[in-house]
């Protein structure tokens, strides 16, 4: 997006967005007759496969019901900001279903936390001025009769050496935890036992959750939002806000054990009524004795102890689906502009799926053994495809995210392996590959883009798409990976959307660098992503490319296939012509493609600095019929 664009007026961004959706319309809509518009040339398409536009489509996206802070409401307002028509909603089914959700912590220890679920380990956090009384840790005693460990309990205590607030407290690691404790807070319940030894209303023992990203509303500015529990020891309870954070002062007597239960979904309801209060999550919290300053002699002291920390949540399984649900509904009110869509990430092992459309229904993993892989062909994706929906092979090469690229043989050898277990389970039988990605776990797009052609190069067809991941929902524009897919459909329906999917009739790019639109057409009558059969020596391609960006090119990419399996798991493809964006002012190439051997083509587009920022899917121009008695999928035939 051009920097004008970025910083227009909100009237003017519109303009912008209906102003796109009005080309891509009027590219389908003018597509049979070849009509010239401007300088655009529009690629013909037989009636059959005639569209009414292109819909832009954010493909994995996560919210508050997985393990970062983001939520519904942010993305929504960053699809309308960036003029994406779709999001599809992909929340990992192993944080709706809540089975490996820590349910209880008994403050025994540390650094080897024991109870349900993975160990935790606690990190210290000290902040503000604090004087040599403030410390913490894990004591024997005083420990709560409720525990049914009889003994420890989490020690907090702060003392601030002048004005400025300061605290000590307590936070759980990421690691050995796996986040088991983050979570949706819809019905969520938190049971604690505190006892307050020394607490004022400026120095007090503190629960704080960290909590989701939402935008400016209620006169706030965008950014997360946080809840802190309260207890002072003066017996009051009250609820207010203070910027983006409820504050929850909860009732409890200092000397005793206070039995508390927090309900922080209530609690946001009452201090954010503007907003959903379904749409928070439990992404961190800590355990703290806050000593609020007061004065050149310093604050009061906190102090006191926690234990028996127990998490209810009711919002789990089907339950969460549902209540996701019901937020879709309730958000259309609030961002009509933008369709959504339920699906789920399969996300138990490596590699994970993405379910798209149909019944989407949590996976039970019963039935897992010790093949994964083969769980996830046999069972998941057949269950998928069964319930209606459609497959993706999300990050085919794991989920880190590294700053810095892994060495380039490096990157190579696990081009191979990867594009080996894939060719060996027929990539899991999934219908899309993500393949958007400028670097995802240490390894570049180009290195993407060949897992992708190795699959094309043995005849397995698999939509490329582009995508985010993105877990925060707050700037679409800069993350690193800012792709998103554009489909050819008549509609922006579950089922328009699918069905121009499994046919490939698709294009990805990155927002940030590319607003245009990809096409392929084969003998004026194949379309993007089709397989056809001829004998012909050449065949007739017309590459449509629009808004390739001043300094940049279009790159027409071929690959043999010649079904060489995992002997050769490597591309074969090459760069067979070039188009420098002045000469794409028709909007249209026609080029005469080799078909000598069976191959297939794809167009990628470039800007002036030589980076990758779209991608169409392919077409196979194949001599012959598939080997082995092999079927080309029905929704690609041509």
């Amino acid at each position: 997006m051009c920097e004008d664009e970025v910083t227009a007026p909100v009237g003017a961004r519109e303009r912008f967005v209906f102003g796109r959706r009005a080309l891509l319309q009027g590219a389908a809509l003018s597509a049979l007759s070849g009509t010239l518009v401007g300088n655009f040339v529009w690629p013909r398409r037989p009636a059959a496969a005639s569209v009414d536009g292109a819909f832009s489509m954010a493909m994995h996206i996560h919210t508050s019901f997985s393990e970062l802070y983001g939520s519904m409401d942010g993305h929504l307002q960053q699809a309308e900001a960036t003029g994406t028509d779709v999001i599809w909603w992909t929340d990992h089914d192993t944080k709706m279903n809540g089975v490996h959700d820590r349910k209880v912590v008994h403050f025994s220890s540390l650094t080897d936390e024991t109870g349900d679920g993975s160990p935790w380990r606690w990190t210290l956090q000290r902040s503000g001025p604090l004087s040599s009384v403030s410390t913490g840790g894990i004591v024997d005693q005083p420990a709560s009769p409720l525990d049914p460990v009889r003994a420890g309990s989490l020690q907090v205590a702060a003392q601030t050496t002048g004005a400025t607030p300061a605290s000590l407290g307590f936070t759980p690691h990421a690691e050995p935890s796996h986040y088991n404790w983050r979570t949706n807070l819809t019905g969520q319940t938190l049971a604690l036992e505190v006892m307050p030894t020394s607490a004022s209303p400026t120095a007090y023992l503190e629960l704080l959750i960290g909590s989701a990203h939402h935008p400016a509303s209620g006169g706030r500015p965008a950014g997360r939002y946080t809840v802190s529990y309260r207890f002072d020891g003066t017996g009051t309870a009250s609820r207010r806000a203070d910027g983006r954070q409820a504050v929850i002062t909860v009732s409890c007597r200092v000397g005793t054990w206070n039995s508390v239960v927090l309900k922080p979904e209530q609690d946001l309801a009452a201090v954010f009524p503007d907003l959903d209060a379904r749409d928070f999550s439990l992404y961190e919290f800590s355990l703290n004795a806050v000593s609020a300053g007061g004065g050149p002699a310093g604050g009061g002291k906190a102090s006191g102890y926690f234990d028996y920390l127990r998490f209810s949540r009711v919002t789990t399984g089907e339950v969460a689906l549902t209540v996701q649900s019901d937020m879709m509904d309730s958000y259309r009110r609030r961002y009509p502009r933008v369709t959504q869509h339920q699906g789920l990430e399969i996300s138990r092992g490596l590699p994970h799926l993405n379910w798209f459309g149909g019944s989407i229904a949590l996976p039970t993993y019963s039935n897992v053994g010790s093949d994964y892989l083969d769980f996830l062909r046999h069972t998941a994706v057949r269950d998928i495809h069964s319930a209606g929906g459609v497959a993706s092979y999300n990050h085919p090469y794991g989920t880190t995210n590294p700053r810095i690229p892994l060495p380039a043989t490096k990157q190579d050898a696990l081009q191979r392996s990867v594009a080996a277990q894939m060719l060996a389970t027929n990539a899991l039988d999934a219908d899309i590959l993500e393949v958007g990605y400028p670097m995802r776990a240490g390894v570049d797009i180009d290195r993407h883009t060949g897992l992708w052609d190795t699959c094309s190069r043995n005849g397995i067809f698999l939509t490329g798409n582009g995508v985010t991941d993105d877990h925060i929902g707050d700037d679409w524009l800069h993350v690193s990976n800012d792709w998103t897919t554009s489909a050819w459909a008549d509609g922006s329906t579950e089922a328009t959307l699918l069905a121009a999917l499994r046919s490939g009739r698709a294009w990805c790019g990155s927002i940030s660098g590319y607003q245009g639109a990809l096409d392929l057409l084969v003998d004026n009558s194949c379309p993007m992503g089709s397989a056809t059969v001829s004998g012909s020596a050449t065949r007739a391609l017309r590459v449509t490319a629009t808004g390739v960006p001043d300094g940049g090119r279009l790159e027409l990419v071929q690959g043999a296939v010649d079904y060489a399996g995992t002997a050769d798991p490597v591309p074969t493809t090459a760069v067979v012509k070039t188009v420098p964006a002045g000469a794409l002012r028709a909007g249209a190439v026609d080029v005469q493609v080799d078909t000598g051997q069976s191959s297939f083509v794809r167009s990628q587009v470039r800007d002036s600095g030589g980076a990758l920022i779209a991608l169409s899917n392919p077409v196979w121009l194949l001599r012959e019929a598939l080997p082995g008695g092999r079927r080309v999928p029905a929704a690609r035939a041509c």
